[in-house]
């Protein structure tokens, strides 16, 4: 390899004894934990703390769920033959799509029955989940498990040197670090988020910051994944998690529209 190749040469586990622990499920369990203890810090002085850990605790066993039932469908080929793994999500595999998916349906479903704040909650968790996606992907950097097109004339370009006879997943390179290019745009929606709270925490109408993170996070998901080399859904020959991102940013622009909508009529409707 040239000089302009960054080499990881990591072992994709941690062996201790009969236990293998993937650096992936690691910095996944480091990502949820800082995931909601900034929602947690966010939202200390409006909700009680146990309200915030019911509905944080709900949505983080929702977004596990969601996220290892997206990557053993999108695997089933694989886990049809070998169904004895489909739980054991401590050795990796799992998809960031369903985590999204399960976490927010959880959480929505918890904060309903609670009477917690759902649009001040999801402006709350919405850095909180950018910053735990960030966190995720170093695992993901480590493990090299997220194939990438040719990268050549940067300095940055990136080959993975672990064996694949011992478990090593990362290419020979040189390719595009397209999952740290993931990092660092997760890490710039922290900031933005945060950034957004000092003009709309707290104002009518709530969810404004979650549903721009959303329109944000699938915008840079869809143009990232044109440096992947996943096979192509059946549908105008864009990857699934692209198509997926298009999605997102369309619900993300017909929520924007409707809760503010909804919140100009409740102005009108309100006495002079």
């Amino acid at each position: 390899m040239g000089d302009s190749v960054i080499t990881i040469g990591l072992d994709p586990n941690i062996h201790l004894g009969p236990l293998t622990l993937a650096w992936h499920g690691i910095f996944t369990a480091v990502g949820i934990f800082f995931g909601v203890w900034l929602p947690v810090r966010l939202l200390h002085d409006r909700v009680p703390e146990d309200r915030i850990y019911h509905v944080a605790t709900w949505g983080v066993v929702a977004g596990i769920i969601g996220a290892r039932l997206f990557h053993v469908i999108d695997r089933w080929d694989f886990y049809a033959t070998h169904p004895e793994l489909i739980p054991a999500i401590w050795t990796g595999g799992i998809a960031v799509w369903g985590s999204v998916f399960g976490g927010l349906l959880g959480g929505f479903i918890a904060a309903r029955r609670v009477g917690f704040p759902i649009g001040g909650g999801a402006d709350a968790a919405a850095p909180g989940i950018a910053l735990g996606f960030a966190i995720g992907r170093i695992g993901d950097i480590i493990n090299g498990e997220h194939h990438s097109i040719a990268c050549s004339g940067l300095p940055w370009c990136v080959g993975y040197s672990f064996p694949a006879e011992d478990g090593g997943l990362g290419q020979i390179g040189p390719v595009h670090p397209a999952v740290a290019y993931e990092l660092i745009y997760d890490a710039a929606l922290v900031g933005l988020s945060l950034l957004l709270r000092r003009f709309f925490a707290g104002r009518v109408p709530e969810g404004r910051i979650f549903w721009i993170w959303t329109i944000l996070y699938g915008f840079g998901r869809f143009l990232i994944s044109f440096l992947r080399i996943d096979d192509p859904a059946p549908l105008l020959n864009l990857r699934q998690d692209q198509i997926i991102g298009l999605i997102a940013m369309i619900a993300g622009v017909v929520m924007l529209a409707y809760i503010s909508s909804r919140s100009r009529a409740t102005r009108v409707r309100l006495p002079a």
